[in-house]
């Protein structure tokens, strides 16, 4: 397998975070410390999110996805990356794109989110077709994405659902310095002749 045609994981942070919080840094060593090639992906002021900011971002940065690519998204990010790869894989595919906490609704206790969400409305169509493997972590008592929202997510892009109970939002503040349940999946996939 050439050089660019290996695995390598794209990890996305979420709102009001950077690469550097969470479990984010913890996953690419983990990841790295096994041969697999793993980036942490910087969104710009996630605290005030802005949609073309996002996907100026995600051009600049995911630009090397290929048929081997793992994509991992956290929170508001999951919904920037779903917008993003559903016009970039038009033409190709990648290996699997896992959406932690991800959704595509406007969410009443959050408004602040409103017009990011409607500006980052996307088809579900390549999505379904050209990401190998889908899968959507929820957790049991998210704080900040309620779970039917997650749900209906992982309904319109037809993907797996995988509950980690009491999680929260799958932040540091909710224990999630590590996370090795996302490891062991990523692990997985990598492992997997997807086809």
């Amino acid at each position: 397998m050439s050089q660019d045609m290996k695995n390598k994981v794209f990890i996305l942070h979420c709102e009001n975070a950077n690469p550097e919080q969470h479990w984010y840094i913890w996953l690419e060593q983990q990841l790295k410390s096994i041969g697999i090639s793993a980036e942490r992906v910087v969104l710009a002021d996630s605290s005030h999110p802005d949609a073309e900011v996002w996907q100026t971002c995600l051009e600049a940065q995911l630009n090397t996805i290929n048929q081997q690519s793992i994509l991992v998204a956290h929170g508001l990010s999951c919904l920037a990356a779903a917008r993003y790869l559903a016009d970039k894989l038009k033409g190709t595919s990648i290996k699997a794109a896992l959406f932690l906490a991800g959704f595509n609704e406007t969410i009443p206790q959050h408004p602040e989110w409103n017009q990011f969400i409607q500006e980052n409305r996307f088809e579900s169509k390549y999505l379904r077709t050209n990401i190998l493997r889908r899968i959507v972590f929820f957790s049991s008592n998210d704080p900040v994405v309620p779970v039917p929202y997650t749900f209906k997510f992982a309904h319109y892009i037809n993907a797996q659902l995988i509950e980690v109970s009491q999680a929260g939002h799958f932040c540091e503040d909710d224990g999630y310095r590590e996370f090795e349940h996302l490891f062991k999946v990523i692990q997985t996939l990598v492992a997997a002749e997807l086809t």
